[in-house]
């Protein structure tokens, strides 16, 4: 009988093993699961960090590409305004020419009436 009660202590032995072993690798499988989590999660908050980098970098970059069209803009519209003015001031004078002109044509049309 001493010889089945020992087997049975064997086996109860054997089993709290096996539940502690259980439990071990539960608990490695936990702490692994964590890193690997940290670490995704680290993974992602680059990502992230890099992606509002580059946003800003292009934002950074629009704004200055923004203010050359705009300062373009502004020297073309003083340029138009120039060309503009001087356009007024030969229309003008193609006005006055085309008057004398006019009226040299009429001088000359009342001399050659008087010639005859």
């Amino acid at each position: 009988m001493g010889s089945l009660s020992g087997t049975s202590s064997g086996a109860s032995t054997v089993t709290q093993v096996s539940e502690e072993l259980q439990a071990l690798l539960v608990e490695e499988r936990k702490r692994k699961r964590k890193v690997s989590n940290r670490e995704s999660a680290r993974r992602s908050r680059m990502r992230k960090k890099k992606h509002l980098d580059d946003l800003t970098a292009e934002l950074t970059q629009l704004r200055e590409d923004n203010h050359q069209i705009i300062r373009s803009l502004n020297i073309t519209s003083q340029r138009y305004l120039h060309v503009e003015a001087e356009n007024s001031v030969l229309r003008a004078q193609t006005n006055e020419l085309s008057c004398r002109l006019q009226s040299l044509e009429d001088i000359i049309t009342f001399l050659q009436g008087k010639q005859f």
